[in-house]
């Protein structure tokens, strides 16, 4: 292994396929289970199909499938509730929608809440207290970057009378298809692109929402411009976890992410490790002292199946 790495790409051990291939799929972790949901299938079509893999003994499950299929999407948990906003529905070349969903875990249970105010996709939803956010993304023309931030309560929601407001102050610098984590309090949007039809260019930038004063400042920039890891930028341990997505190296050409990006409490991004292959939105997670990295695209352009795992730094 490189001294410079802590996970070398030699040392991922690979794990059966995934029961269907995704890529852009929503991805979380609940009772050290890893849930997939949607996300692009064959073809790159929205896919209603959601799994949950256990790391004790390697088994997917297959649970209730969303109401819509729909990608470019993160979830959000509020306790055993799983929100999503947004996203595109039905096809690579099909409509971006507003549709907002809770999912009752324990319940098995979907419901439709109130609808975004417009059509976005791959903008950011995060939940500070009781209040969910979401923020930026794509218009519906699939190319226009949105700088509105919507806040919609919780609390107001359980009592019959929420709605989607316009309060919060917009995004600095409009983007799509960065990654969404809260953090320390904040909420942290990683990277992006500006456009997604007409052009895709890769950003280095990271912008930090403080609730207390409803503003935004600047955080520590990427070492390069990236997109397209939502589904494998992550929490743990107090620090911020990237894996895979699509880079543009300044003066270079845009290609798929093989680096594993660390950042922790007051310090730059740092390179911990690589991919077995450079994978594009795969599903990545930290569970058990494990690192689960599961389909994605090799190509930017088709999906495939495979999973690793190796040591968790």
């Amino acid at each position: 292994m490189s001294e410079a790495l802590k996970i070398d790409a030699g040392t991922w051990q690979e794990l059966p396929d995934m029961p269907v291939e995704k890529w852009e799929a929503a991805t979380f972790v609940l009772d050290e289970k890893l849930y997939v949901l949607g996300g692009y299938g064959a073809g790159v079509k929205s896919s209603k199909i959601c799994h949950i893999f256990d790391p004790k003994d390697g088994s997917w499950t297959r649970t209730q499938d969303l109401p819509s299929a729909i990608s470019h999407v993160n979830p959000v948990l509020d306790g055993r509730t799983v929100w999503l906003a947004g996203g595109f529905k039905d096809g690579y070349k099909d409509h971006i929608i507003a549709e907002v969903w809770s999912y009752d875990l324990d319940l098995d249970r979907f419901t439709a809440a109130p609808l975004l105010p417009e059509k976005r996709g791959g903008g950011g939803l995060a939940l500070i207290g009781r209040r969910l956010h979401y923020i930026s993304g794509l218009k519906e023309d699939r190319d226009t970057d949105a700088a509105e931030h919507w806040v919609f309560d919780l609390d107001e929601w359980q009592k019959g009378s929420a709605e989607w407001r316009e309060d919060a102050a917009p995004m600095p610098v409009p983007r799509n298809q960065f990654s969404t984590v809260l953090f320390e309090g904040k909420i942290y949007l990683i990277g992006g692109q500006f456009h997604h039809d007409s052009m895709q260019l890769d950003q280095s930038r990271v912008d930090i929402y403080d609730p207390e004063t409803d503003s935004w400042s600047t955080g520590p920039s990427l070492p390069k411009g990236h997109s397209h890891s939502e589904g494998g930028t992550f929490v743990h341990d107090g620090e911020i976890y990237m894996v895979g997505g699509h880079t543009t190296p300044e003066g270079g050409r845009k290609s798929i992410d093989p680096d594993i990006l660390k950042l922790a409490p007051g310090g730059p991004w740092e390179l911990i490790g690589k991919l077995p292959v450079p994978l594009s939105s795969p599903a990545a997670r930290i569970i058990g002292g494990k690192f689960y990295v599961a389909g994605g695209s090799l190509n930017g352009g088709s999906v495939q199946p495979k999973m690793w795992v190796t040591d968790a730094p």
